[in-house]
């Protein structure tokens, strides 16, 4: 919720604070409690309830305008203050005065009371819990016009007097829930079903926060949502029907007003959604705390068994086998219910199949964009439950995701995407390209969505790593700061997992120096030296000098050779580096009549003189020679220039001959799409000293990481291959979901 008044300037930087609540440091999170408990818990005033004032009112302050990521910290430090009693009781009677309107207040002031009740009732789920009757009767009394925001805040406040979490084995209790009769649910079914009718914008956000409630806290909440289902549809059809009547004889086929239609989508797709969560999460978990208290007791009625027990049973009983094949039977039988039972047949969700289906394949025809909104995210949570479904609707889903013309559309499909990615990763795995492509979205809403998802699904291993990771590049030249912040913040976490940027780095730096699909040369500077700041292992690096020379010989414009000269200049040579520079010397020596190519390798000369070694100084003496001859007289002089360092050392018997030219034109080898290496060009005898040295087979790059001696960094890849090995799709966390 944001309240809709003037901000005080000061809250701006105390807003910035909350964040650090979640950092995993504990100096960190304790500094960022203090800093409130000096700010908040400690106000000025004569009594106890001149301070709870004064702290209540800066408190709402606070949730003046803010979003739902500071609402979350907010409600984490004042649970924390709440659970070691730094909140004194007063300051909890005083929010339940102005909940209850026992003191005058505004009803903005009354709604952040009721959230402030809620955060606390985190802390302490009594605080709610024993007032719950009065809560009730606070926002969910039938009035008009009724009061949605209100209500959805205390819809929220009662939803922290339960345990949201999965049930552990550990646990023995029964789970807290509420009798289907209870007054709670009563109000809650009839004020989405009379809402329902009402074209109120408010009336969305309240029924989706009512329905989950109900699946949190009922005892059998699908039946409660069943009839609320069957309740909305009978109202629109009813609509429907005093719409035809009123019509008399006319030909035209009545339609159901767009908002009805919407709003019976939207609540749909919300009873789906939590129906699916309610299976996976409580009733698996209540299966799974039976079966722990029926072993137990079967244990207890047992005689004592033998000691001469099997030893095949024993091990078995150690590795945990035995629970992880009863927890396989109940996600396999959570799963047949997904699959077989919730959109087939007569259930009530089936029942809307058609209808949603209808409305997504007709966009000219159900062109409202705030029906079509409604109706692409019922589809995503409908895809959730069964594999088969979303293998059939996957093609429409993505049809959507690519063509509509709405970019929050365009955004919520990306998200449902992305879940089904984690739920289903067999199924999605071939629309990947279509996840990146969204990365280049003409609206910036779309892009940074999609930078979240696709940064989630890469950094959970979700999705395979593939070329099209060059997209996430492209989001650092983005002119959005936040979505550049997101793109700096995905590559700084990717570095972090082994040789993942260095394995990434020659298909990134092909795509993006691309004539037809890749970026101006500019932008790719920036965007390289962001990337190539990750590699700092001298192994890498060598590796990445061979790879960018190479490539040299396949590259087919002048922008290439510069891209590939700036990349060289960029990594952190040392005297192995530059000689591995100078033993491809062949591939760019050709190049260096262009200016800038040669003030790049220039470059990487000036930085080798700053750190040298004496020792270290010849070698690059030599290469800055070879630069500026071949720069000044082509690749021809350094012919000479070998002939004469040989010359220097033998008698003149021993001369050889000077050998023809090596600068040969590479348009014959390899054609524009052939990316092939070519042969190693054949010259005339040369100097004895310097044909070993130049005739040398290179040896293949295979090396360990610096942190293992048994992992092997990727294999060398060549322009016109991708990696023959690529990272497979982690579905250890999803196994139950498979298709």
């Amino acid at each position: 919720m944001a309240f809709q008044f003037g901000v005080p300037q000061a809250l701006f930087g105390v807003r910035r604070m909350l964040p650090l609540i979640w950092s995993k440091e504990p100096g960190i999170r304790e500094a960022v409690l203090n800093a409130y408990r000096q700010l908040y818990l400690n106000p000025k005033g004569d009594s106890a309830r001149a301070k709870a004032h004064v702290l209540v009112q800066n408190l709402s302050l606070l949730l003046v305008d803010a979003s739902v990521g500071t609402i979350q910290c907010l409600e984490e430090i004042i649970c924390e203050f709440v659970q070691k009693d730094e909140l004194k009781p007063a300051v909890t009677q005083l929010l339940w005065e102005r909940a209850t309107e026992k003191v005058p207040c505004s009803p903005l002031e009354r709604c952040s009371s009721v959230m402030l009740l809620g955060m606390m009732a985190r802390g302490k789920p009594e605080i709610v819990g024993s007032n719950l009757d009065t809560l009730v009767s606070i926002g969910l009394e039938e009035k008009f016009p009724q009061d949605y925001r209100l209500a959805q805040q205390v819809c929220h406040a009662i939803a922290n007097i339960s345990d949201r979490r999965k049930p552990s084995l550990g646990k023995r209790h029964h789970p807290f829930r509420l009798p289907q009769q209870h007054r709670l649910f009563e109000r809650l079914q009839e004020m989405v079903t009379k809402g329902f009718v009402h074209p109120d914008p408010l009336w969305i956000p309240f029924k989706e926060v009512a329905v989950t409630l109900i699946y949190q806290l009922a005892e059998g909440p699908e039946v409660i949502c069943a009839q609320i289902l069957q309740g909305c549809a009978k109202q629109a059809l009813e609509k429907l029907v005093e719409k035809s009547t009123s019509q008399g004889d006319t030909k035209e086929t009545p339609t159901l007003s767009t908002f009805l239609l919407m709003n019976l989508l939207s609540l749909a797709g919300d009873v789906a959604l939590q129906q699916l969560v309610h299976l996976e999460q409580s009733v698996s978990g209540e299966l799974c705390r039976r079966r722990v208290l029926r072993e137990e007791q079967e244990n207890k009625t047992k005689e004592p068994k033998e000691k001469n027990v099997s030893t095949e049973t024993t091990m078995e009983e150690e590795m945990g086998l035995v629970g992880a094949t009863a927890d396989d039977t109940e996600a396999e039988l959570i799963r047949g219910i997904c699959e077989m039972e919730l959109l087939c047949g007569e259930q009530i969700l089936a029942a809307f199949v058609p209808l949603l289906l209808k409305v997504c394949n007709n966009p000219g025809l159900y062109s409202n964009p705030e029906l079509c909104v409604a109706a692409s995210l019922t589809l995503g949570k409908f895809c959730m439950i069964s594999a088969t479904f979303c293998d059939s609707q996957l093609r429409l889903l993505f049809t959507m995701l690519e063509k509509s013309s709405l970019p929050i559309l365009r955004s919520n499909i990306m998200i449902a995407t992305g879940d089904l990615a984690i739920r289903f990763p067999n199924l999605v795995d071939p629309w990947t390209p279509h996840l990146y492509a969204r990365l280049r979205d003409p609206a910036q809403q779309v892009r940074k969505t999609a930078g979240l998802v696709m940064t989630h699904l890469i950094l959970k291993d979700m999705v395979k790593v593939k070329g099209q990771v060059s997209e996430m590049a492209v989001l650092l030249i983005d002119p959005v700061p936040q979505i550049t912040a997101l793109a700096k913040n995905f590559f700084n976490e990717l570095s972090h997992k082994g040789n993942a940027i260095y394995n990434l780095l020659p298909d990134i730096i092909s795509r993006l120096s691309d004539p037809e699909g890749g970026v101006e040369e500019e932008p790719f500077h920036t965007i390289m030296k962001q990337l190539l700041s990750y590699i700092t292992k001298d192994k890498q690096t060598e590796s990445l000098v061979e790879k960018l020379c190479q490539r040299f010989r396949t590259a087919r414009t002048e922008r290439q050779y510069r891209d590939l000269a700036y990349c060289l200049s960029q990594l952190p040579l040392t005297e192995r580096g530059l000689r591995k520079m100078l033993d491809n010397f062949e591939c760019f020596g050709d190049k260096l009549s262009d200016e800038s190519i040669f003030s790049a390798f220039l470059s990487v000369v000036g930085k080798l003189r700053r750190g040298a070694k004496p020792e270290g100084k010849a070698i690059i003496d030599e290469f800055e020679q070879k630069l500026r001859a071949c720069h000044t007289r082509g690749l021809d002089a350094i012919e000479e220039l070998e002939i004469g360092q040989g010359d220097s050392q033998k008698t003149p018997a021993a001369k050889k001959q000077p050998s023809v030219s090596r600068h040969q034109h590479l348009a014959s080898i390899a054609s524009d799409n052939d990316f092939v290496t070519p042969e190693p060009r054949r010259t005339a005898r040369r100097n004895p000293n310097t044909q070993h040295r130049l005739r040398k087979e290179k040896p293949k790059i295979v090396f360990s990481s610096d942190e293992s001696s048994e992992e092997e960094l990727s294999a060398e890849m060549t322009e016109d291959e991708t990696p023959k090995k690529t990272t497979p799709i982690r579905r250890a966390s999803t196994r139950r979901h498979r298709s």
